[in-house]
């Protein structure tokens, strides 16, 4: 199997488990320009990828944000899916973390960008390290050895230039904006109740009610007096003749049967063309055809009546499957069939007897084939 290509389809769903960590470093050096990121990853069947791959790592100020604010192509080894890569030794990662959430994003060979993106931790902005840039907590605070604020947080230093004398008073300051509301105190304890006030005016009537339950059914009258019976309606339309039209058929069945493990019927020997004009016609018919093997059993034949739009090659058994499934040996035997079918389209039809040979013995040494069709309305 090609790996590359079994690699672009699975690493769309692997698992991709991560840590940021930095570098240790001395209180007096510099803070680095890299960060190292380790993980280990999986392909879609839960396998471990082994090899050399290029992994695009980029870090952006959303987690749905479309431009990068860092990005970097780096060729990583995978072994047994552990891998460790150096951010930072390409493109500088210094001017990124300002003390914002920042967010990384993983991109592995041709699969598209790894989602949800992942949140940096805290250790990245180390970065910040040379720069305070916002509340400092240590404990004392001393120049070239000498102490200046205290453990307490007293000044010790030299108060020389400390206060300047005091200046002139200015004048006040305008109010400031008036501060958001606290919030709601708890409900006080429900007064007395005061007098009843006057009766108000009466309201609009409300909508009518639903309706009641049908009461009983009241006791029946007397019978009324017979009527006059009225005058005899107009005879209707004579209606359609039974039988439209009969045909038969009658012939040899030869060697004609020679399709062998099929699944489609075969007329057997000659058929008839019968035409229908409505879809309420039905057409009945029974037919015999004396059939047998040259050699061997045929062990599972379908056989019934079968018809076909004129003109078309697709044989339809009257009763939609298998009317009769029986076996053919070597020896000539009538199989007799006879069925009945309604509903089909106006038109004309090629109608007989039908087998269908699901074995591979084929069907060779045979009679004759006769019967009758009858379209009736």
């Amino acid at each position: 199997m090609n790996y590359k290509k079994m690699l672009r389809l699975g690493l769309g769903a692997c698992i991709f488990a991560a840590t940021f960590g930095g570098a240790n470093i001395s209180s007096a050096a510099e803070v680095p320009d890299s960060l190292t990121q380790q993980g280990r990853l999986y392909d879609d069947k839960g396998m471990p990828v082994t090899g050399t791959i290029e992994v695009v790592f980029s870090i952006y100020d959303k987690s749905d944000a479309t431009t990068a604010l860092w990005s970097e192509t780096l060729s990583i080894t995978f072994e047994d899916g552990y891998y460790s890569a150096n951010l930072g030794e390409v493109t500088p990662l210094k001017s990124v973390f300002d003390g914002s959430v920042r967010f990384i994003g993983i991109k592995v060979g041709a699969d598209v960008e790894m989602s949800p993106r992942v949140a940096i931790g805290s250790v990245p902005y180390a970065f910040l390290a040379d720069n305070a840039v916002g509340d400092i907590t240590p404990n004392t605070i001393s120049i070239n050895g000498t102490t200046i604020i205290d453990a307490s947080g007293q000044w010790v230093g030299d108060p020389t230039g400390l206060v300047g004398p005091t200046g002139p008073v200015g004048p006040a300051g305008a109010d400031g904006a008036v501060g958001p509301a606290g919030p709601m105190g708890p409900a006080g304890a429900d007064g007395a109740m005061g007098p009843v006030g006057p009766t108000g005016a009466q309201g609009a009537q409300g909508p009518q009610g639903i309706q009641g339950p049908t009461g009983p059914t009241g006791l029946q009258g007397p019978v009324g007096a017979t009527g006059a019976t009225g005058a005899q309606g107009a005879a209707g339309p004579t209606g359609a003749t039974g039988v439209v039209s009969t045909v038969t058929i009658n012939g040899s069945v030869a060697n004609a049967i020679t399709t062998s493990n099929t699944t489609v019927y075969e007329f057997v020997g000659p058929t008839a063309a019968i035409t229908t004009t409505s879809t309420t016609q039905k057409i009945t018919g029974s037919g015999s055809a004396t059939i047998a093997t040259g050699t061997g059993v045929a062990g599972i034949v379908w056989y019934g009546l079968c018809y076909r739009p004129a003109g078309n090659t697709t044989l339809t058994n009257f009763v939609g499957s298998a009317y009769l499934i029986t076996e053919v040996d070597t020896t000539r035997t009538p199989k007799t069939v006879s069925a009945s079918i309604t509903g089909l389209a106006a038109g004309t039809y090629d109608v007989g007897v039908c087998i269908q040979n699901r074995t591979a013995i084929a069907i060779t040494d045979n009679d004759y084939v006769n019967g009758w069709f009858i379209l009736t309305n």
